[in-house]
């Protein structure tokens, strides 16, 4: 019995039935991550129709964030107990709810409401995804978890054009709906076919009270975790206040807005790229370099007053995003083991949550006590390094597995 399984296993590995899921989950993670991190493209669009004060839509953002990781993470830990289907298919229903919701409600909490529901499916489907991918794989195994999250750099380069469409022809709450609605329908229509692949062993660790215990204890882990989620941050700050940024440095509010698409459009190829690359050279080194670059970036950020200078920026961030977006789960796989997948995932988010919540609440805050942005956006290169170093020694492979 036990070699039939392991059979099995083998046969599904690599097949069609898996580039099925890679092909669904491009589609979900574009249609959530342009739902979710193209905030700063509609921002203002949200405050005018709530007639919310800058500090509260900054702060929907972040709470959006962090619940959208929190709760992904949380999903992740305890994913091995149910099946996914029908997950997926509650996923959905939260996106209608949350459609429905925000064309009802009028005042902050409410927006809030709506906003932490919209987190919390999304975070959970994202957690799906980005897990479930590369178990379908052996020997395409990079390949296909690039492609996969591709998506995420899909979702800035399509939807700021799709939402600034969207308020040429109408209001905020019916662009919401059908961005969300959209979302709604590829998550159930990907509920019909998200599964697990035959298990090659039937001997697998439970996710328990021990499981979390050994991990969350192991020092490397740790280091990996906060390195990931520190050298992770200056990719919320720019969702967040991106077209803040670039309107202060007197560039148009237009060009501003397709600043995210620049980054995501460059970043669907280093994706790919960084995938080949890394597996010629060494993922953890090519994560390394990428994190430094988007260091760079974010220093000199504050100091380019011109067009020309602005897209050498925008396209340095999306040169550093592809790798950094799409490596750190085949490289944290690879170090801790494959096995609960999903529960690993979950917990690396969880860490990644804080920083996604804090990161753009203290640049803000930095900005308004310094009056600009050069200082907050220096620190946030020094922390992106730091983080970085932190996740490198945290995966290093010679410090042996997790037991």
């Amino acid at each position: 019995m036990a070699t039939e399984v392991s059979n099995a296993h083998e046969e599904a590995l690599d097949s069609a039935q898996g580039w099925l899921i890679v092909g669904l989950g491009i589609c979900i993670l574009t249609a959530i991550w342009g739902a979710v991190f193209t905030f700063t493209v509609y921002a203002d669009r949200l405050a005018a129709t709530f007639s919310l004060s800058a500090l509260q839509v900054s702060s929907v953002f972040s709470i959006t964030t962090a619940v959208f990781l929190m709760a992904g993470g949380l999903f992740g830990v305890f994913a091995a107990r149910f099946p996914l289907r029908p997950v997926l298919a509650l996923v959905g229903i939260g996106l209608a709810i949350t459609t429905a919701l925000l064309q009802i409600v009028d005042s902050y909490l409410g927006v809030v409401v709506a906003f932490v529901l919209l987190g919390t499916a999304g975070g959970t489907a994202f957690t799906i995804v980005v897990s479930l991918a590369p178990q379908w794989f052996d020997v395409h195994q990079g390949l296909a978890t690039s492609l996969t999250m591709t998506g995420i750099g899909l979702g800035p380069l399509v939807l700021p054009f799709a939402w600034l469409w969207l308020f040429d022809q109408t209001g905020f709450r019916f662009a919401f709906a059908v961005v969300v609605g959209v979302t709604a329908v590829l998550v159930f229509v990907s509920s019909l076919v998200y599964h697990r692949p035959p298990r090659g062993s039937q001997n697998a660790t439970t996710v328990d009270a021990a499981w979390l215990y050994a991990r969350i204890s192991d020092l490397r882990f740790l280091s990996t975790a906060i390195g990931f989620a520190l050298a992770f941050g200056w990719y919320y700050v720019l969702s967040a206040h991106l077209v803040e940024i670039l309107t202060a440095n007197g560039i148009d509010v237009t060009i501003a807005a397709a600043g995210l698409s620049i980054i995501g459009g460059v970043s669907v190829f280093t994706r790919v790229g960084g995938g080949i690359i890394g597996d010629r050279v060494g993922q953890r080194e090519t994560f390394m370099t990428s994190a430094v670059l988007a260091s760079l970036c974010a220093v000199g950020f504050p100091f380019a007053h011109s067009n020309l200078l602005i897209y050498i920026v925008l396209f340095g961030f999306g040169i550093a995003l592809g790798p950094l977006a799409s490596l750190w789960s085949p490289i944290i796989l690879t170090r801790f083991g494959s096995e609960n997948a999903t529960a690993t995932v979950g917990l690396i988010n969880m860490a990644v949550a804080g920083s996604a919540f804090l990161t753009p609440l203290i640049v803000n805050a930095l900005h308004r006590v310094t009056g600009g942005s050069v200082l907050p956006l220096i620190l946030l290169g020094a922390v992106t390094i730091f983080g970085a170093t932190l996740f490198h020694w945290g995966t290093n492979p010679a410090s042996g597995g997790f037991e």
